[in-house]
């Protein structure tokens, strides 16, 4: 997917174990990003969405960008409109990353060398 940054340059996002490396930093890994990108409450009543999802915008930008970029920066160079689109794809994409997907696809791989 490519997408047009505020500054006019060209990113093509895409999603690779890089993301995991940045994604690693949020408190409680990727099952925990996606649980807050959807807004569940916590035990307090709160939601963390704008923070998962700003840190999510920055994991893929980073990931993706050829310069070292800060967390700033990189939600700053993103266009609102392309917002739900690049979210929408990255969760469709970060799905094959869960536990349970990475166990299956390293139980067949064990299993077919």
């Amino acid at each position: 997917m490519e997408i047009e940054l505020k500054n006019g340059e060209k990113l093509n996002i895409e999603i690779s174990s890089l993301i995991l490396e940045y994604i690693e930093d949020y408190e409680g890994g990727l099952e925990q990003l996606l649980k807050d990108a959807e807004g569940r409450k916590d035990y307090q009543g709160y939601t963390r969405t704008m923070y998962a999802v700003n840190h999510l915008l920055y994991c893929i930008v980073a990931s993706n960008y050829d310069k070292e970029i800060t967390k700033r920066q990189a939600i700053k160079l993103i266009k609102l409109e392309d917002l739900t689109k690049i979210i929408t794809f990255a969760r469709k994409e970060l799905e094959k990353f869960r536990p349970e997907e990475i166990a299956r696809i390293n139980y067949n791989r064990k299993h077919t060398m």
